[in-house]
């Protein structure tokens, strides 16, 4: 079943969201109000292994530097090198050299 019109407007609506905030600290002040500490680690944790990755380090490097299991990294992996580009396209932009084949 495909998401209503409504849940597409609510998602636009969150993207728009985020095109609002303007420093850090605002974003840290949404994400706060947004999701719980968790949550927010969990995402902090996905960043640092797509990180760790495009770098070019291996698994056993990821495991060691972070903890996540194989099976995570291989589904972070797979959004990295086949997914829509947003994990490339922010790490780009936050000054990282990585080895996603364009």
């Amino acid at each position: 079943m495909s998401p209503s019109p409504r849940h597409d407007e609510a998602q636009e609506r969150l993207r728009r969201a985020f095109l609002t905030l303007t420093t850090p600290e605002e974003v840290g002040r949404f994400l706060e109000d947004l999701m719980t500490p968790g949550e927010v680690d969990d995402f902090v944790l996905r960043l640092e292994v797509a990180r760790l990755l495009y770098r070019g380090e291996t698994y056993e490097q990821v495991i060691a530097g972070t903890g996540v299991s194989s099976a995570t990294i291989s589904r972070i992996r797979r959004f990295l090198f086949r997914g829509a580009g947003g994990y490339a396209m922010v790490l780009d932009r936050l000054g990282e050299h990585g080895t996603v084949p364009r």
